[in-house]
């Protein structure tokens, strides 16, 4: 790996968990979800970083995917798990972080899941075979319990790529592929009191554009702007609420870009109602010696 492209990696990772490690003190019962997420924006871009994804902030048996919409009032619960999902890119180049926050009762369930990041960690090198780290995070949360969530995955990350190959699997596998040198990934087990298997919402509330100037023919006024907005995000996903657009137009917008897959949707992800779900989550550059790049240091 060239070394500017390593210091942007790096320096994207850095911002990353400083934000990651700032934001715990506003995640607090009463806390309105909305101005979280506005905050993990604003400082994100006050200390020199951008906006990798909108900030995922997913309650409960909701896993991914969940940004709140513009003056929606959504308050943090006493009961609630709560899990924030931060992205942040230089010039294209992704930290890639999560953690997640409960007030009681499910602190073995956070431990499952943060346990089985660290053991994961500890195996990364060139030559690791992705089934490794899958078989060990599933043995590591089925030791507290509980059941890692199948269908969603670590990744890799390119430039500008937040869900780049390979898939990294959180249960037992058969996948022979080996890291590679210079790969960077974002490892990021699910640990479930559910059935361990989340499925797809009609709520969707971030997505990305998938297809150049050229190819995309649009009528629509509003298409257009929802397109030229995201097109600029170089495939990097965005919020509803960023749109300046009231909620009918975007809706018969959206319509005719999702119906000619100019528009890539990001469904929110959940599990079986009452159950929860937690997730931790760092970005790793795989080296002899691996670069954990959302490590927090002060």
């Amino acid at each position: 790996m060239e070394k500017e492209i390593l210091e942007k990696y790096k320096e994207a990772g850095k911002i990353a968990a400083r934000v990651r490690e700032e934001s715990k003190r506003i995640i607090k019962v009463g806390a309105n979800i909305l101005e979280i997420a506005e905050w993990i924006e604003k400082r994100i871009k006050e200390l020199g970083g951008d906006i990798a994804f909108p900030p995922n902030i997913s309650i409960n048996n909701i896993a991914a995917h969940f940004t709140p919409n513009k003056n929606e009032n959504i308050f943090v619960n006493e009961n609630d798990v709560i899990k924030i999902d931060i992205g942040v890119h230089v010039d294209g180049y992704i930290g890639d972080t999560a953690y997640t926050i409960c007030f009681k009762d499910y602190f073995d369930l956070l431990k499952a899941s943060e346990e089985a990041l660290q053991e994961a960690i500890k195996i990364v090198s060139p030559g690791t075979k992705i089934k490794e780290i899958g078989e060990i995070i599933e043995n590591t949360i089925t030791k507290y319990g509980f059941k890692p969530v199948k269908n969603l995955t670590g990744h890799g990350l390119e430039r500008f790529n937040i869900h780049a190959e390979p898939q990294i699997l959180n249960v037992k596998n058969s996948d022979e592929k080996e890291l590679k040198d210079g790969d960077v990934i974002a490892i990021e087990p699910f640990a479930t009191n559910g059935e361990g298997f989340v499925i797809d919402s009609d709520d969707i509330r971030i997505f990305s554009v998938t297809k150049s100037i050229e190819e995309a023919k649009i009528r629509n006024s509003d298409a257009r702007y929802i397109f030229n907005f995201g097109f600029k995000r170089n495939g990097l996903p965005f919020a509803k609420r960023w749109l300046s657009l009231p909620e009918i137009k975007f809706r018969i917008a959206a319509k005719e870009l999702l119906s000619k897959e100019i528009l890539y949707p990001y469904p929110i992800l959940f599990e079986k109602k009452d159950c929860k779900i937690s997730q931790f989550e760092h970005t790793i550059i795989v080296l002899d010696k691996p670069i954990v790049t959302t490590l927090y240091s002060e």
